[in-house]
């Protein structure tokens, strides 16, 4: 799929199933993202590229395809874990990651019929970059920081005001683009 409209739109339809179970719009493109390292590390390991991958066997792009229902869930989890228990770069990317798709049904279709079904290395830099802004753009209006001045919470005199807020976390989003755009040089042939 070379056109970035239509590879957002299949992305943001699932993003609004999961919202449907309680994954708030950070997690899911959070969670699309270490998915996405993973499958495309699978790549750049395969002809044309034969790159050697930095993830380890087991714990990589294949592994995941090959489990279903909990097995997947807890197979993705402990991937998480261990990837983020690494030195360098990878343990970097995957520090503190989580596993936020907590339905193993949820979790095998967005691997194996949504991403797994696109081939990301094939795909430009700029449908690649187009899709990631128009997705990321999608959801500007319903950031849900409303509850961060919530008044009932004890401390929340003393927390920022959302656009503060805001602004810190699009700054955090915008060093972590810069450190993928990074690896994502560092993979190349």
């Amino acid at each position: 799929m070379s056109n970035p409209t239509a590879l957002v739109q299949k992305l943001w339809n699932y993003c609004n199933i999961l919202r449907d179970d309680g994954l708030s719009y950070g997690d899911y493109v959070e969670q699309l993202t270490f998915l996405l390292f993973l499958k495309m590390a699978d790549e750049q390991s395969k002809p044309p590229f034969n790159k050697p991958s930095p993830i380890p066997k087991g714990k990589d792009w294949p592994a995941l395809l090959a489990k279903d229902g909990d097995e997947l869930e807890i197979h993705y989890r402990h991937t998480l874990e261990d990837l983020g228990k690494r030195s360098g770069m990878l343990g970097v990317i995957f520090r503190k990651a989580q596993n936020k798709i907590q339905d193993p049904a949820k979790l095998r279709r967005l691997i194996v019929d949504l991403i797994d079904k696109e081939q990301g290395s094939s795909l430009s830099s700029d449908v690649k970059g187009d899709a990631y802004e128009k997705l990321t753009k999608r959801d500007k209006a319903n950031l849900d920081i409303f509850w961060l001045k919530d008044d009932a919470l004890e401390e929340s005199a003393n927390l920022p005001a959302p656009e503060i807020i805001a602004a810190d976390i699009t700054a955090d989003l915008e060093a972590a683009l810069e450190q993928f755009a990074t690896i994502a040089e560092d993979l190349k042939p």
